[in-house]
């Protein structure tokens, strides 16, 4: 019975292969423009740089990118990475890297 349900899903599997892996990278896409768009209206709260290319979410930045890429694209599963983007703040990279070597101050 088991060789009969893994012969007919490796067949399932063949034949939608490429939709599978299809709406996965489009799902991926999605749940990496959702931070870039979020960030598309701020800019850095020390120099007021607004490219989103450059933008950053202090001191969480790698922690929130990980967890938007992983987690679904409702709001419901995405508590977390909200709950640490509220305890953020968004700056470029040149003021990270100065917040960091202590350069400059938190305000």
């Amino acid at each position: 019975m088991s060789k009969h349900i893994n012969s007919v899903m490796e067949t399932h599997y063949q034949k939608y292969k490429e939709t599978i892996k299809r709406v996965a990278r489009r799902n991926y896409q999605k749940r990496v423009a959702w931070l870039n768009n979020h960030l598309q209206n701020e800019s850095c709260v020390h120099c007021g740089e607004s490219e989103t290319i450059c933008l950053k979410l202090y001191p969480h930045d790698t922690e929130i990118r990980k967890q938007a890429k992983r987690v679904g694209t409702n709001d419901d599963s995405r508590k977390e990475v909200h709950r640490l983007m509220n305890s953020c703040k968004v700056v470029c990279s040149n003021c990270w890297i100065k917040l960091d070597n202590d350069l400059i101050e938190f305000l």
